[in-house]
């Protein structure tokens, strides 16, 4: 049957999905204590968009839709480490997080790495039916 969604809008939602997990880290708001994640979680991020983008270009070749499916499998793996290793952060009163709109944007960026992390599976279907195709 295969995969009817093409890459391209899986690759621009795993792009904001990206920039919106990491933007608390970044600076934009008001939240102070530091990054809530590191940057290695944005260089494997980014990394995977680019692996994406590259596949969406150039789709017929077996080596990219590999190396994108390999990416995507590692990328959920360690998005779990990272949100299971730097969600202890979230405790509002014991750990003295901004509770204000600091806050908010801490817990939307939070939530937003949560909704990347279960999107990475929609790309990661098509692109094995896209493998499976080019296999024979």
């Amino acid at each position: 049957m295969g995969c009817r969604v093409p890459l391209w809008p899986c690759v621009l939602l795993h792009t904001w999905l990206s920039v919106a997990g990491y933007q608390a880290s970044l600076g934009f708001g008001t939240y102070q204590n530091g990054p809530w994640v590191t940057s290695s979680y944005a260089w494997m991020n980014f990394t995977i968009v680019a692996f994406s983008a590259w596949t969406v270009g150039q789709r017929n070749i077996k080596e990219n839709c590999l190396i994108l499916i390999i990416s995507l499998f590692l990328g959920v793996i360690f998005d779990i480490v990272f949100l299971a290793l730097y969600e202890k952060g979230f405790d509002c009163i014991n750990n003295d997080v901004a509770c204000g709109r600091g806050w908010s944007e801490f817990l939307w960026s939070f939530i937003m790495a949560v909704l990347n992390t279960m999107c990475k599976i929609i790309p990661g279907c098509c692109i094995s039916d896209i493998l499976k195709l080019l296999g024979r």
